[in-house]
């Protein structure tokens, strides 16, 4: 377990695309600027803190086509064809069919902290000790 107050790992950002939508051909890492012609689907019209922060870095503004808050309700839009959308690399396991997730390699892009919150004073029980091994085991499989 890392210090206290120490992210247990940073989970890299990936970007999910239909696979009915014509960038459904990319499968393999993607960089960020290859991504700027796409309609995106967000949680919200700012783009600050987010992959969309990260384009605007990129000298693009992402043309966000839907808002959507929910995350179900974004691969939805996804799966329909209607845009890509971001995606911790941590979420990849809850992603619906019909849309692939495709890993994005950016040094601009930003990576999720992750934090793994105990009890103070209190022992772990063997499930809380291997917990944060998982995600770190889990965010390494997108890792460039």
């Amino acid at each position: 377990m890392p210090p206290p107050g120490s992210p247990v790992t940073g989970a890299p950002t990936a970007a999910t695309i239909s696979t009915s939508a014509g960038a459904s051909g990319r499968t393999s890492r993607v960089r960020l600027p290859r991504l700027a012609d796409e309609d995106w689907v967000s949680g919200s019209r700012r783009s600050e803190g987010t992959l969309l922060d990260a384009a605007l870095r990129h000298g693009f503004r992402p043309r966000i086509a839907h808002v959507v808050a929910e995350w179900t309700a974004r691969q939805g839009y996804v799966a329909a064809g209607l845009g890509v959308t971001p995606v911790p690399a941590l979420g990849a396991e809850a992603v619906r069919p019909g849309i692939a997730l495709v890993p994005v390699r950016d040094e601009a892009a930003p990576a999720r902290a992750v934090y793994a919150a105990t009890p103070r004073g209190l022992s772990l029980t063997p499930a809380g000790t291997a917990f944060p091994a998982a995600l770190r085991t889990s965010a390494a499989a997108f890792s460039p």
